[in-house]
């Protein structure tokens, strides 16, 4: 296998978990052990951090990549096997006109390759396994903001997620799936390596164009799954995600303090649904826009490898590391609603890896399992992050 990060590798099945906190020990702890600090808020120096020239460059984390021949298939199950759990999702409970930030002014993009659209239907790659890629639409600047579809529930719950790794700041992915909680990859907040997590993170959600029409919002606490921490950094790796929690803010000056999903409203989440199963896959990928711009990529599983991950189709490349892959992403039809597996707007993995090789366009992700409802029950007991 190989990685481009030198800090990130192949997964372990240890399902104990790491937290990261403003000060991290210097030693690891010891992989088999749960690990639990107490939390602090680091609001002050993660806003301090963030200058408008750290914003404009921030790099794509490189994306994990493994080579073809490395990839171990497995046969595509019908079905999941154990218990499938769930969390609902929930539109915005605020309607607060916000007045959007400027984080930095993006270079001068190329024009989208396409006159006619902004969607490129059925395309595939080396592997022929079907995707259509396209640019969240439509999109509106001025007074027409408010109409646009990346400023629209479900959509505006996917943002860009800022952090640093020693000192030098880069971008991932990633989605709101409670009232404080951001899931994104476990590359995206830990190196998988005793180097340990990474840092300075903070959340824009729905940014477009070095905009941020909702703010940017702080962490106060990560937790990532200890296969992922301990795992070396490679992929495939069983459990590549990882949960942070963000502090409130006021929306305005004078305002009370507002909780993130309150604004943005989040997505719910569903284990064990990644196989067999057609998802839209939310982010940013720096390929397509420069990742200035939302992308979703729709596919259907294509096949499952070892030790616990799902590929589907897909273009996107570094940057859309953490997207949420979401089942039946939609606003609901009357008379829509059927089928056997109708949970709507529920995120059943987040992109972890693709292929040193562009040409295959694939991405891989981990199958959430009992270790996604670990970290969400470990999130979720801290106070007010869901409820």
């Amino acid at each position: 296998m190989k990685h481009p990060l030198p800090a990130l590798s192949a997964g372990l099945g240890a399902a104990c978990l790491f937290v990261a906190m403003p000060v991290l020990s210097a030693t690891p702890p010891d992989a088999d052990q749960p690990v639990s600090v107490q939390n602090n808020d680091t609001k002050a120096s993660a806003s301090a951090y963030w200058t408008p020239e750290r914003f404009k460059a921030a790099k794509p984390l490189p994306m994990p990549a493994v080579r073809a021949d490395a990839i171990r298939e497995e046969a595509l199950r019908a079905a999941p096997t154990g218990h499938v759990q769930s969390s609902e999702g929930k539109p915005p409970s605020t309607n607060g006109k916000v007045a959007p930030e400027k984080l930095y002014t993006p270079e001068q993009a190329a024009p989208h390759k396409s006159a006619m659209s902004d969607v490129e239907p059925d395309a595939s790659g080396t592997f022929n396994t079907p995707f259509t890629s396209t640019r969240v639409f439509p999109l509106f600047a001025g007074a027409s903001a408010g109409y646009s579809a990346d400023r629209a529930y479900p959509y505006i719950t996917v943002g860009k997620l800022f952090f640093t790794i020693g000192g030098s700041p880069y971008v991932c992915s990633a989605s709101v799936i409670q009232r404080r909680v951001v899931v994104t990859a476990g590359h995206c907040v830990h190196s998988g390596t005793a180097a340990g997590f990474h840092s300075n993170w903070v959340f824009v959600p729905a940014f477009r164009d070095g905009t941020a029409p909702l703010k940017q919002w702080n962490w106060r606490y990560a937790i990532v799954t200890g296969t992922w921490a301990s795992g070396g950094g490679g992929v495939p790796n069983a459990a590549d995600y990882a949960m942070i929690e963000f502090g409130d803010q006021s929306m305005y000056a004078g305002g009370p303090l507002t909780k993130l999903g309150n604004v943005t409203g989040w997505l719910g989440w569903q284990t064990l649904s990644l196989n067999n199963n057609h998802t839209s896959k939310l982010g940013y990928p720096c390929n397509l826009d420069s990742c200035q711009r939302m992308q979703n990529v729709t596919s259907t599983s294509y096949r499952t490898t070892a030790p616990n991950n799902v590929e589907y189709g897909s273009d996107a490349r570094g940057g859309s590391s953490g997207g949420p892959w979401v089942q039946n992403f939609a606003q609901l039809a009357t008379g829509g609603g059927t089928g056997n597996n109708t949970g709507q707007n529920r995120v059943v993995a987040v992109t972890s890896y693709g292929y040193v090789s562009e040409a295959p366009k694939v991405q891989g992700a981990s199958i959430p399992d009992d270790r996604w409802v670990q970290i969400w029950n470990s999130i979720c007991a801290r106070a007010g992050n869901c409820n």
